[in-house]
């Protein structure tokens, strides 16, 4: 089969030049229009559930809320784990499936048990809602904005985001959801008074009756004649205060009591749950949410489009916006551009090397060109199969770099030489044919045994899997491309451009310089075998040695221009309080050289992946272009700054870290010990006797 493959492509040399001149410009265009995300979906099938619970305590919430909704998901088809945590008026329950799932059959599963609970959880509970399936990474963009009058209208800040900027930002494809903090989100309120109560002689239930009634959308049904429906509608609706306030609550002595003559009717914030400020001013912070297999930096550039057309609108309305809070494309296009660059230069390198040792430029060309068709062919058959380009598929590739260019360097060379040795004794068809099948087993079983040393990535489980497997798979699938590129493209260039070249006879300059050296050494190694060989086991032995010292990360310290703190004080601090802290800390950040942009938000948003109290607060802190150990020492003086905050504990880290440290534990934290027990008061004294001694090991940093 492999001597046909070879036959064909030196007989139709045209056709398959022609077929990779289209691959070419086929894989250029696909390249340039393909999307690229940072990692691929490494988090686990999971399902998270959250349940509003307005009002209740932690304690209730746990009892009340999670533990009902724990035992009617217990037994589904396929399930691995349930955690669940529960806060002041929030229950959160996250159901892991086993990897071999379907994601969406899982969440139809889980759907399917909720509908139980209807009616069984305690009342002004919100039903349990799945929260929006997102991407691995999850946060595609943060934005914010801040009033640029100076004025502290957060309800018209917040009602902007809600009715304006969120339904946009949905609208388009890839945003799973869009979490908003901070603002005051408007409601009609009515501030009862009890003197009043007692004059009119009326208890707080009928007040509450009332007004239900007033605001409550009711249908009013139809009416039918021998030939016509007629629709009947309620209209006259309470819109404004002043038409609440109207709303009669009784009728006393041919006279009608209104709720404005019992209670003051206006519009109000309602309880906040969250708050947001950015440089240090109150306002909102929204993050995009990506959807599950959506490409981060499409929808980024979708958002962005999106949010540019706001333009006038945040001008006309005098708002300050800020579209760069965090941004997550900022790596990947640094990274693309790095990982260009360095291709681009180890191609220039392969280029160069091939010419010293050939010193021929049709050669070196012929042998360079494998780079280019084997990359983008195997880039065209990832795509085909549905995989997003990332940073690991690109880093499988340029690990492949200096292997694709292999086959075709030994056929070339062989052609090369075969025909300086033939000189017009044979037809070049045959010289070419015959050269190529010379090498062709050794070049086939070369490129399997180097695909095969790869294999073993594509056998690991759980989030190692998730993140290395693209790697192995596209490195592999780089290697078999270069070998279908080496037994077709490469004789049928062969013979198209050395058919009518008249090869030099003597040896390139730089080999009639190397082989009298090189064999003087091969000769002095050769006459001392067993000396070779023992140096050889005691560098290998060595090495072994040296391995249980060296440590091991899972990621190498990620450098993505960005930092993510979290602040935690006392559980019941009030979300003024958080703020008052927050702004000292982020003017102490804005200070450090090479931070651009602070922001704040502390508490939790509706549906939000972070689930927090009031007590919590998260920075995002983005840094100006920098290495990466100017990027470590702005780190270390963020540290350095909230270790002067007494009573706050902290974390400070790079996004992506803490995305992949959160999967694997469910916290965003590397190291993570978990005490369970019944009683609260014993397992807070164990959580701080062992996070005190957690905080004496060496390495231990938050």
């Amino acid at each position: 089969m492999l001597s046909s493959l070879v036959r064909f492509s030196v007989r139709f040399r045209g056709v398959v030049i022609a077929l990779a001149v289209l691959l070419l410009v086929y894989g250029g265009l696909r390249l340039s229009g393909a999307g690229l995300d940072i990692f691929p979906e490494f988090a686990p099938q999971q399902v998270i559930v959250q349940t509003e619970a307005p009002g209740l305590s932690a304690e209730q919430v746990e009892i009340l809320v999670t533990q009902p909704i724990e035992m009617n998901l217990s037994g589904l088809v396929g399930l691995k784990l349930i955690r669940s945590e529960s806060i002041q008026g929030l229950s959160i329950v996250t159901v892991i499936f086993e990897d071999d799932t379907a994601i969406y059959l899982d969440r139809q599963l889980v759907t399917e048990r909720l509908a139980r609970l209807a009616g069984a959880l305690p009342e002004g509970t919100g039903p349990p809602v799945l929260a929006p399936l997102a991407s691995s990474s999850a946060t595609v963009l943060t934005i914010g904005m801040t009033a640029a009058d100076g004025s502290n209208d957060l309800m018209a800040l917040r009602t902007l985001a809600d009715w304006t900027i969120v339904p946009r930002l949905l609208a388009v494809p890839g945003v799973a959801d869009v979490n908003v903090f901070g603002g005051a989100v408007q409601q009609l309120q009515m501030q009862v008074a009890p003197d009043q109560l007692r004059r009119y002689g009326l208890g707080l239930d009928a007040v509450i009756q009332a007004a239900r009634n007033a605001v409550g959308m009711q249908g009013a049904g139809f009416v039918e004649n021998a030939n016509q429906r007629f629709t009947l509608q309620v209209s006259g609706l309470p819109l404004t205060p002043q038409q609440l306030g109207q709303v009669v609550v009784a009728r006393q002595n041919g006279v009608n009591v209104t709720l404005g003559d019992v209670a003051t009717v206006g519009n109000g914030p309602t309880p906040p749950i969250s708050a947001a400020a950015i440089g240090g001013k109150q306002g909102i912070v929204m993050m995009v949410i990506g959807q599950y297999g959506a490409n981060t930096l499409t929808v980024s550039r979708a958002v962005e489009a999106t949010l540019a057309d706001m333009t006038d609108l945040f001008a006309k309305q005098n708002i300050r916006f800020y579209p760069h809070l965090f941004r997550p494309a900022d790596y990947i296009e640094t990274s693309i551009a790095n990982l260009g660059g360095h291709l681009l230069l180890g191609g220039v390198f392969v280029i160069v090397v091939l010419y010293l040792f050939l010193f021929n430029l049709r050669t070196a060309f012929i042998s360079a060109l494998a780079i280019p068709l084997s990359l983008l062919a195997a880039i065209i058959v990832l795509l085909e199969l549905g995989i997003n380009l990332n940073i690991m598929v690109l880093g499988g590739l340029a690990i492949a770099l200096g292997e694709v260019v292999d086959d075709a360097i030994i056929d070339t060379e062989n052609i090369f030489r075969r025909l300086k040795e033939n000189r017009g004794a044979l037809p070049t068809a045959e010289v070419v044919f015959a050269a190529s099948m010379e090498v062709r087993g050794s070049v086939v079983y070369a490129s399997f045994i180097v695909a095969l040393v790869f294999a073993p990535l594509l056998m690991l489980t759980g989030v190692a899997g998730r993140l290395f497997a693209p790697l192995g798979f596209s490195y592999i699938l780089a290697i078999l491309m270069s070998l279908g590129v080496a037994l077709t493209v490469t004789p049928a260039l062969c013979y198209l451009l050395l058919e009518r070249y008249a090869p030099p006879d003597d040896d390139p300059p730089l080999m009639r310089w190397l082989q009298p050296r090189y064999r003087r050494w091969l000769q002095r190694l050769a006459a001392r075998p067993r000396a070779v060989v023992l140096t050889s086991l005691a560098v290998c032995g060595l090495g072994l040695a040296a391995l249980p010292f060296l440590g091991g990360e899972f990621l190498p310290q990620l450098r993505e221009g960005h930092y993510i703190v979290h602040t935690s004080g006392i559980p019941g601090t009030a979300l003024g309080e958080s703020l008052r802290t927050g702004g000292l800390l982020v003017e102490q950040f804005r200070q450090i050289p090479g931070v651009q942009s602070a922001s704040q938000w502390a508490g939790r948003a509706q549906r939000g992946a972070d689930t927090y109290g009031s007590h919590y607060s998260e920075y995002e802190i983005r840094l100006n272009p920098a290495a990466g150990t100017a990027q470590q020492s702005i780190l270390d003086a963020l540290r350095a700054v909230l270790q002067n905050f007494p009573g706050l504990l902290f974390e400070a880290n790079t996004f992506l870290t803490e995305r992949v440290d959160e999967t694997i534990s469910g916290y965003t934290a590397p190291v993570v010990v978990n005490v369970y027990g019944s009683d609260l008061d014993q397992l807070d004294a164990k959580a701080d006797e062992i996070a005190a001694l957690m905080r004496r090991i060496p390495g231990g940093a938050d």
